[in-house]
């Protein structure tokens, strides 16, 4: 009996840790940059990614990067990057709008002037924005 139930916890455990493995194999990892300034921006910047269905975010204060891994089947990189800019931060797909950078603490106004790359608003294809 002990065997039998040895077994099954054994084929239990290798079930689950090759859908832990198959689940990582979706995972697509990318970076880009985002704007900001301090360790306020990086939590909002983020908390923006993961909310927008990243399932890892890591900004980098110096280098001014976002490395994040999402499910390329649930969320795109260019949901994630429009979920940042409409927190209020430009980064290389949308350039946040006014009232969202205004929105900012004071420490967290970065020179918007820099480059970003992104060009498009985030506001263009949402109709309750425009």
């Amino acid at each position: 009996m002990k065997k039998i139930a040895f077994f099954l916890f054994s084929a239990l455990f290798a079930q689950a840790a090759f859908a832990q493995t198959a689940a990582n194999d979706k995972l697509k990892d990318t970076e880009f940059k985002v704007l900001g300034n301090c360790g306020m921006c990086k939590k909002t910047i983020e908390k923006a990614a993961v909310s927008a269905g990243a399932t890892t975010a890591n900004w980098d204060v110096k280098t001014d990067l976002l490395a994040v891994s999402f499910d390329a089947k649930k969320v795109s990189k260019d949901a994630i990057q429009k979920a940042v800019a409409l927190a209020g931060y430009d980064n290389a797909g949308y350039k946040a709008d006014d009232e969202a950078y205004n929105k900012l603490h004071g420490c967290c106004k970065y020179d918007r002037t820099g480059e970003a790359g992104g060009t498009k608003s985030c506001t263009a294809d949402d109709p309750e924005k425009q």
